[in-house]
């Protein structure tokens, strides 16, 4: 399995007054740390009542928090709503930053997301973690927007575009494609973020599934039928899933080398575990991904 490094927010996720661990960076490299990786989370807590238990919530998944994680600031929260359908909307009381910075790692992959790659000042030191990053570093981003968080959106869009330019996977929803390219279809945006430099762009569509494209590359995967209770951290699953399906094949030297092709059959299959992790983690309330013992047996059912 593979070293990880991941930087980006983990925050309380309040739901009916109950608070659960979250953030998109936090929920990622949870999802990584329960499919068995070795995985490090850079992040900014509050010495608090949400940070305490985010702490637990990480070492319950194996995820080793770095230091200087901790911060004279509260620990930040979302108030979450669920739908009738179980989709959830958010509002935030939070900050986002890193005193110290992001320490160099010699990590296979280093990722990041959400509000960690844009909103400032802590995003600054997150796009010079990803500039100084060495040439051999597997780069993952996921941009899982909150309109409800930007100021001013020409400053994220140029943000969150420079992220794409520095990574070598890119995933995001298709309410993040619509926000950022209203008018657009499915084609063009996974067109223009491999123009910025991505390797591989992926696109979810949640119960439709997904669509990854690289250079000479494409392929879907649909979403079986599931009762869904919320989706909350589904997205999140994905990512982690994809990842880890990445790391365990020939895709993450493949996408790091200059020139190199992509297996399709092996892309298929990582999309396959993304989504399946996702699927999985709807079917419980909350931010919580499949273990890999789980993932595995899901994928058995499948091929009997």
């Amino acid at each position: 399995m593979a070293q990880i490094q991941v930087v980006g927010e983990a925050l309380a996720d309040i739901v009916d007054g109950v608070a659960h661990p979250g953030g998109s960076p936090m929920n990622v490299a949870v999802g990584l740390g329960r499919l068995g990786h070795e995985v490090t989370l850079t992040t900014d807590l509050g010495d608090d009542e949400h940070g305490a238990l985010i702490s637990a919530h990480l070492a319950d998944s194996s995820v080793k928090l770095a230091a200087d994680s901790y911060s004279q600031e509260s620990t930040s929260y979302a108030t979450v709503s669920v739908d009738g359908v179980g989709d959830a909307t958010y509002e935030f009381s939070l900050s986002w930053d890193l005193p110290q910075g992001v320490a160099s790692s010699e990590a296979q992959l280093l990722h990041t997301g959400s509000i960690a790659g844009w909103l400032a000042p802590g995003c600054e030191k997150v796009l010079e973690a990803f500039e100084a990053s060495p040439a051999d570093q597997l780069r993952s981003y996921d941009p899982n927007v909150r309109p409800q968080l930007i100021r001013k959106r020409s400053t994220a869009v140029k943000q969150i575009e420079k992220m794409m330019s520095l990574s070598h996977v890119v995933k995001l929803s298709d309410d993040d494609a619509l926000w950022l390219y209203p008018g657009w279809d499915c084609q063009r945006i996974l067109d223009h973020i491999l123009e910025r430099g991505a390797k591989l762009a992926v696109m979810t569509f949640g119960a439709r599934g997904a669509t990854a494209r690289a250079k000479n590359t494409e392929v879907m995967v649909h979403s079986r039928p599931v009762k869904i209770v919320d989706t909350i951290g589904a997205g999140d699953a994905f990512m982690s899933g994809l990842l880890h399906g990445l790391l365990n094949s020939s895709l993450a030297q493949a996408l790091t080398a200059k020139g190199a092709a992509l297996d399709q059959s092996e892309l298929e299959f990582a999309l396959t575990q993304a989504t399946r992790c996702s699927e999985l983690t709807v079917l419980t309330s909350g931010a919580n991904p499949p273990r890999l013992e789980a993932l595995n047996e899901s994928l058995q059912a499948q091929i009997s």
